[in-house]
């Protein structure tokens, strides 16, 4: 769990060997970054040995879509969880900064990153040439639409248009789509849940059992969230809006604490 001279870097859960339980490797340090991680791989770490338990060999699995579900539905708990519990105002900034981070980079980034894609394979598929200067000029011109530079509202460097060359994602299938829709999904599954109906963590709890026994949106359905609708994004988009209400009134309440 803790660094050591000689040990490997980052940090993942293997569930993989169904007659045994899950295994993490991490390096913990005592931070909050490494406390989410922690959370997050126990959510990996839960979904396979319930599943295993639960499933059949052949079910016990579950796709990278599913995965993700269940790892930042543990950090959705968590942040929720610290937030109750300090009162310290930079802390809870922190915090709610640290969640605004992940939106942005889960939610927001990867949608971006998604649409990249796909309109590369369909720049391929016209039968138009795919070069290092055709894929810059495509990537500014999404960047700088997702970050509203004709508006002023971010201003795009022009050498982010090469930012596309060292993203390890791009030479690899379709993924990064998967990491913005887990997320509203788990999103939408925690808001539930912690509302307190005892039914959404029976029917959450269930849904970690249930490996891939049937397909992803149907065990999302049975779990209480419908991906082909806008909840989803709904519930991610007001708890953003909170957060964010929360740390203006922070700002507000310290900069008049500060004037007096």
């Amino acid at each position: 769990m803790f660094p050591n001279e000689g040990k490997s870097s980052g940090a993942y859960s293997d569930g993989s060997v169904y007659d045994v339980h899950p295994y993490i490797l991490m390096n913990y340090n005592g931070k909050y970054n490494a406390m989410s991680t922690l959370a997050h791989e126990l959510g990996h770490t839960m979904h396979s040995y319930f599943s295993n338990k639960t499933q059949p060999y052949p079910l016990a699995s579950y796709p990278i879509f599913l995965a993700e579900v269940a790892s930042t539905f543990n950090e959705a708990l968590l942040i929720q969880y610290m937030l109750k519990k300090i009162p310290d105002e930079p802390t809870r900034l922190s915090l709610l900064g640290n969640f605004l981070e992940g939106i942005k980079g889960t939610v927001f980034r990867q949608t971006q990153f998604a649409e990249f894609e796909l309109r590369v394979h369909e720049t391929a598929e016209k039968g138009q040439p795919v070069t290092g200067d055709s894929l810059a000029k495509l990537y500014d011109e999404i960047v700088k639409k997702y970050y509203g530079h004709a508006q002023g509202v971010c201003i795009v460097d022009d050498y982010v248009a090469n930012e596309w060359s060292f993203i390890p994602h791009f030479y690899n299938d379709y993924y990064v789509f998967q990491y913005a829709t887990s997320f509203t999904a788990s999103s939408a599954l925690s808001e539930k849940v912690l509302s307190g109906d005892p039914a959404a963590t029976e029917r959450y709890l269930k849904f970690i059992s249930s490996g891939k026994s049937k397909y992803p949106i149907e065990l999302l359905k049975d779990a209480g969230v419908d991906m082909t609708g806008d909840e989803p994004l709904e519930l991610t988009m007001r708890k953003m809006n909170r957060v964010m209400d929360e740390m203006e009134r922070i700002l507000d309440h310290r900069q008049s604490e500060a004037g007096k």
